[in-house]
C-alpha cells in the first residue's frame, strides 16, 4: 500500500486555468519544506497559522508568485500529521514547478487517496467516512451530496456501530456458557437471546433494502425512451430537457443512434437517452441502431415504451418482439390529442396500472412524465434516512445478515453453543469490516486508489 513515512504533497486543485491553485503537503518535512520555499518577514511557525508572502525557488533564489501559506500542525489536521498548503495563482506550470521543487527537497508525489487513508490510519475517520470524501467529491446531484455529506460526519457509522456491539455482547453471552459451564454461570435466557437476534436482524435487513435507494442517489436512473418509429421518442426527449436536443421530423426512422440527455429531479441525476425505433431493420446503419437501442434497454433502470395512441396496436406488435422486463417498463400512449378517449390501453394487453397518456404536440401529460419519474426515484426526504450507497457495504451487511439466519437456524435446530458462536462472531465481523476492521491489503487498494490525486 503507502509508505506512511514519506511526507507526501500533490496538487489538490482541478487542471486548467484558475484563480487559485493549491499544493497540499503532509508529513514530517511538511514545515521544514515550507520555510525553504516560502519567505515572509517572520519566521514560520509551528503551529496554526495562515500568512501571506512570496514563494522561491530554494535551488536559485528565483521569485515564483505570492501568495497563502496554511500551516496546520498535526495531530489537529486532516491526516494528523503535519500539514502544509500553498495557495497560489491557478498556473498548471506555476503548480508544477513548485511540485518540481518539493521533490528535490526529498517530498513523494501522494498517490489517489492517500491524505485520506493517512486519516483513517491515524484515526480521524473511518472507513465509512474515509469513502464518504470520495462520494462527496464524485456526488453527481444534490441527493447524493447530501448522504454523502451525512455518512462523513458518521450517520452510517453511528447506525452500525449499536449492531456491532450488539452482536459482541451475543457472542459474549454464548463463549460464557462455553467457557465457564463449571463456574455455576446461569443458563441462558433463550427467548430474550431469540428477541436480541431478531432485533439486530431487522434492523440490518432495513439496511441491507435502502441500498436501491442508495444505488438510486450514488449512481442516479438512466431512463430509455424506446419503441417503434415515429412515436414521439425524440419529440418527448425534447420535451423532458426543455430544450431541441433531438431532431423530429415526420418521417420515421429520423433517430439511427443513441441521443443522451440529461436532467435532476429530487436532487438524482436522471439520464434519458431517445434510440432509434425498433422494427425489423431496411440498412447497415438502421440495424447498428437498433441493436444498440435493445443494449440500452438491457441497462436501463426504467424503460419508457411509447405507443402512438391513433395506432396503439401496430407500437404494442413490437413490444412483444422485443419483450422488454415487464418490472422495469411503463407504456406511455403518445399523439393522446388525435384520438377521443383519454384510456386508449383500455382492450390491449398491457397492464392498466403502468400506463400514461401524453401529448408532446399539445404538452398534455408531461407534468405527469415528471411525477411518475418522481415517484419512482423514492429517495429519503433531504438525506434523514441512513441508506446504503456502496456495493461494499451492501456486500458486508448481507453476510452478517446470513450469518443471522444461520444462527435462527442453530437454534431451532438445537444445535451446539459453539455453532451459534462462530456464525454471531461472523456476523459482527461483518459489520465490522465495513468500518475498516479486519479487511485484507487488497481491499484498502481498491477503495482508495478510486480517489482523485490530492484528496
Amino acid at each position: 500500500m503507502f509508505e506512511l513515512q514519506d511526507t507526501i504533497a500533490a496538487i489538490a486543485t482541478p487542471s486548467g486555468t484558475s484563480g487559485i491553485g493549491i499544493i497540499r503537503v503532509s508529513g514530517d518535512k511538511s514545515f521544514e519544506a515550507a520555510r525553504r520555499i516560502f519567505k515572509k518577514t517572520q519566521p514560520l511557525e509551528k503551529k496554526r497559522q495562515v500568512l501571506f508572502g512570496t514563494f522561491q525557488d530554494p535551488r536559485d533564489g528565483e521569485a515564483i508568485d505570492k501568495g497563502l501559506l496554511l500551516a496546520m500542525p498535526g495531530p489537529n489536521s486532516y491526516t494528523a500529521e503535519d500539514v502544509v498548503e500553498f495557495h497560489v495563482h491557478g498556473n498548471q506550470s506555476l503548480l508544477a514547478l513548485l511540485m518540481e521543487i518539493l521533490v528535490s527537497l526529498g517530498i513523494r508525489p501522494a498517490g489517489p487517496g492517500e491524505f485520506t487513508y493517512r486519516a483513517f490510519i491515524y484515526g480521524r475517520m473511518d472507513l465509512t467516512q474515509a469513502e464518504a470524501v470520495e462520494a462527496l467529491v464524485s456526488a453527481q446531484g444534490d441527493a447524493a451530496r447530501r448522504q454523502a455529506l451525512r455518512q462523513l460526519t458518521g450517520g452510517l457509522s453511528s447506525h452500525l456501530e449499536p449492531m456491532e456491539e450488539s452482536l459482541k455482547s451475543l457472542y459474549l453471552k454464548i463463549e460464557a456458557r462455553l467457557e465457564f459451564s463449571e463456574d455455576g454461570i446461569p443458563s441462558l435466557n433463550q427467548p430474550k437471546f431469540e428477541m436480541e437476534v431478531a432485533g439486530v436482524q431487522a434492523e440490518l435487513q432495513k439496511l441491507l433494502e435502502s441500498y436501491r435507494q442508495g444505488k438510486v442517489i450514488r449512481e442516479g436512473l438512466a431512463v430509455a425512451l424506446v419503441g417503434p418509429p415515429n412515436v414521439g421518442k425524440s419529440s418527448l426527449l425534447n420535451a423532458l430537457l426543455g430544450t431541441n436536443r433531438a431532431i423530429v421530423t415526420p418521417m420515421a426512422g429520423t433517430t439511427r443512434d443513441v441521443v443522451e440527455g440529461e436532467i435532476r429531479l429530487k436532487g438524482v441525476r436522471l439520464r434519458l437517452f431517445d434510440t432509434a425505433g425498433i422494427r425489423e431493420a431496411k440498412n447497415v446503419v438502421e440495424v447498428e441502431g437498433v441493436r444498440r437501442s435493445r443494449q440500452v434497454i438491457e441497462e436501463a433502470d426504467i424503460i419508457f415504451w411509447l405507443v402512438d395512441s391513433s395506432n396503439p396496436r401496430e407500437s404494442l406488435a413490437e413490444l412483444k418482439a422485443s419483450n422488454p422486463p415487464s418490472d422495469r417498463t411503463w407504456f406511455l400512449f403518445n399523439k393522446i390529442d388525435l384520438v377521443k378517449g383519454k384510456e386508449p390501453w383500455k382492450g390491449l394487453e398491457v397492464s392498466q396500472d403502468r400506463c400514461q397518456a401524453l401529448s408532446c404536440q399539445t404538452q398534455e401529460g408531461i407534468q405527469g412524465i415528471f411525477s411518475k419519474l418522481e415517484s419512482l426515484i423514492e429517495t429519503p426526504a433531504l438525506g434523514e434516512d441512513v441508506v446504503l450507497t456502496s456495493t461494499r457495504h451492501q456486500k458486508e451487511v448481507q453476510q452478517a445478515l446470513h450469518a443471522l439466519e444461520h444462527v435462527q437456524g442453530l437454534i431451532l435446530g438445537k444445535q451446539p453453543y459453539e455453532l451459534w458462536a462462530e456464525e454471531l462472531k461472523e456476523a459482527a465481523l461483518a459489520i465490522g469490516r465495513v468500518r475498516g476492521r479486519n479487511l485484507p491489503v487488497a481491499a484498502f487498494e481498491d477503495i482508495f486508489t478510486k480517489f482523485c490525486v490530492g484528496k
